[in-house]
């Protein structure tokens, strides 16, 4: 099974994705560090690639399951936040029991359901204690996605009973402006009608491996923005590439040119030589818009 969307610079997500590749990704995960938006982020990804119909690449992001959980409509991808009302919010015990007891209910459309717990530490003591029967013995149909800022707010058994992911050492910088610069213009060369666009484009690479390095996340991130806005997921943010390419490529040429990227992301990782890895570049992602000609 191929697994597609997950950053291969990250050795946790790398991770995520082998375990979900695997098929042993565990019931009850505890993710922690970084922002809460990448948090969130990877939540949704680990959601959309476990509750996908596809059996061969996951997320397909083409199959009625990816389109809803892309659109945060999926009736088994469910949010949880903690209760307002209060002067500082918590996860009060009454709404994590009513979770547990729906958690036995089966699956509204796919085979499991699939719970995800933004700021978890906010759950005291009595809401930790009537999670614990249940994180340790999940139903058989219920995962549970836990998102939070640190470990550190949790009883000791609550950890012993998830796997912990740790985002906390992997914050990296911002791309610089060559970078955004270099992204934007090969994702725009590849609607020039003739080849010459991608290969201009990708020639600020030659002898610059480092800008390659820091260009690649970017250029995967257009496409998926371009994704996202295809199946009307609302990228207020995105930019204004991402939206050219939502107008003029399809999904599955936008999926194929996610999965290109990541593929050379790897190879690039692993020291593959600079100038065939530009090469591979401008014939996989030129091949994966020509096939929707």
């Amino acid at each position: 099974m191929i697994v597609k969307g997950f950053d291969s610079t990250s050795p946790t997500e790398n991770l995520i994705a082998g375990s979900i590749a695997a098929k042993r990704f565990p019931h009850a995960v505890l993710i922690e560090g970084d922002s809460a938006e990448r948090r969130l982020m990877l939540a949704e990804k680990i959601a959309a690639a476990l509750i996908c119909g596809n059996a061969d690449a996951v997320p397909c992001g083409e199959c009625r399951h990816c389109a809803k959980a892309l659109r945060r409509t999926h009736p088994d991808i469910i949010y949880r936040e903690p209760d307002s009302g209060t002067a500082s919010p918590v996860y009060k015990v009454d709404s994590i029991r009513d979770t547990v007891d729906d958690s036995y209910i089966l699956p509204n459309e796919a085979d499991i359901k699939i719970y995800i717990l933004s700021d978890a530490d906010k759950m005291n003591i009595q809401s930790q204690n009537a999670f614990l029967k249940t994180l340790e013995e999940p139903p058989a149909h219920s995962m549970f996605i836990l998102l939070c800022s640190s470990k550190e707010g949790f009883l000791p058994t609550i950890l012993s009973r998830v796997t912990l992911f740790s985002l906390g050492e992997e914050v990296r910088a911002q791309p610089g402006e060559d970078a955004i610069n270099a992204a934007n213009a090969v994702a725009l060369s590849l609607l020039d009608p003739v080849e010459y666009g991608i290969v201009a484009a990708a020639g600020v690479f030659e002898k610059n491996q480092k800008l390659l390095l820091e260009t690649l996340p970017v250029i995967e991130e257009i496409f998926a923005a371009a994704l996202r806005i295809k199946f009307d997921a609302g990228e207020e943010t995105a930019p204004e590439s991402a939206r050219v390419l939502a107008g003029k490529l399809s999904r599955k040429a936008l999926l194929n040119l996610i999965e290109s990227t990541e593929r050379i992301s790897l190879a690039l990782g692993r020291n593959a030589n600079l100038n065939l890895t530009i090469v591979r570049l401008c014939t996989c992602f030129r091949s994966a818009v020509k096939e929707q000609e």
